[in-house]
Parts: structure tokens; C-alpha cells; sequence
């Protein structure tokens, strides 16, 4: 499974137009959107064709209208393609499944993928607990621009796919497991 993976695009058009470039490019088999997408038309995902998955920013209100396009996993478990995902967004999960596979967060987990311009952590500490429980393959998440990559908590890959000011999304192929960064040179 090939997941296409962006945060941080707070509302830029150009930010979304290079994205779906690199679907229209790739065809991945899912999007997981990690928040902060900010104004968006819902047009700007009709050439999508595959399960849009996202959790919300600090930035989002409703965004209501883009729930035709997309689905909302904030506080949610949900399976996709065998894999168990859950989602942490503006709401954090009441029930957390026996396995979970990927966490798709707008914050990363405290300590990892997580330091701020003047080099403070300002990650979850509840998530960094909840991955050192649940031990999952993925964490996906945004939110601090100046720290866009992927690094390894024991097994679990962080992945922060924030778009910030030069990214375009990020490709996670969870057959061979591997990462590729597209545009953040």
C-alpha cells in the first residue's frame, strides 16, 4: 500500500496544487492529511480517487465542507486495507483497538520530529506514552514546520510530513517500508 501523507498546507493554493501534482504523478493507494489544512474549496480534491483520511489542526474549525471529499478520524479507530489506524486530532480517542497499525496526528509525539524553531520540544506527551504502549509502524503527523523528516522510536517510524515552506507531500510505502520526502530540499 502506497499512503500519500502532507500537513501544514494552511490554505495555500500552490501548496495544494503541488500536491495533487504528486498524485496525479504517483497514484497512491490512500491520503492521510495531518492536519492544518486550512481554507480549502473541496474542488481542489476532485481529481483525487482514493480514501482521503485527516485529522484536524490548531488551525481548523469545522471544515465542514470538505466532509464530502474527506474522511475525519479525529478520536476514531478505523481499518483501512488491514492496517488499523487511529486517528488524534481535535479530539483524542475514547477507545483505542487491541492492535493499531498507524497514528495519524497533527502533533507529533513528544521528544521526536517535534523541536520548534528555538529548539524546544513541543510534542504530546500522551502520545509518546501511547506509542511506547501500542508500539505502531507509523506515526504520521505535522505541525512543527522546522522539523519535517522521519526518525525511529524503536520500530515505530515518526513521520512528520509537514509541507512548511518548501515540502510537497511525503510517500509512505508500507509494503517494503520505506519513506521518500518529496520537495524538502
Amino acid at each position: 500500500m502506497l499512503a500519500q501523507c502532507a500537513a501544514d498546507f494552511h490554505g495555500r493554493k500552490d501548496r495544494y496544487n503541488r500536491f495533487i501534482k504528486a498524485y496525479e504523478d504517483r497514484s497512491p493507494d490512500v491520503i492521510f492529511l495531518a492536519g492544518d489544512m486550512g481554507h480549502a474549496e473541496p474542488d481542489i480534491f476532485e481529481s483525487i480517487e482514493v480514501p482521503i483520511y485527516a485529522v484536524h489542526g490548531n488551525i481548523d474549525g469545522t471544515l465542514e465542507h470538505l466532509r464530502g471529499k474527506i474522511t475525519f478520524i479525529d478520536g476514531k479507530n478505523i481499518e483501512h486495507r488491514g492496517y488499523m489506524i487511529l486517528g488524534v486530532g481535535n479530539t483524542y480517542p475514547g477507545r483505542i483497538s487491541e492492535r493499531i497499525d498507524v497514528i495519524l496526528s497533527h502533533i507529533p509525539p513528544f521528544g521526536i520530529m517535534d523541536r520548534a524553531f528555538f529548539g524546544m520540544h513541543i510534542g504530546s506527551k500522551w502520545l509518546r506514552e501511547m506509542v511506547a504502549e501500542s508500539k505502531p509502524q507509523y506515526v504520521i503527523c505535522g505541525h512543527v514546520h522546522e522539523d519535517a523528516g522521519y526518525e525511529y522510536i524503536d520500530d515505530t517510524c515518526v513521520i512528520n510530513c509537514s509541507v512548511g515552506k518548501r515540502g510537497t507531500c511525503t510517500f509512505v510505502d508500507f509494503t517494503h517500508g520505506t519513506v521518500e520526502m518529496v520537495g524538502y530540499k
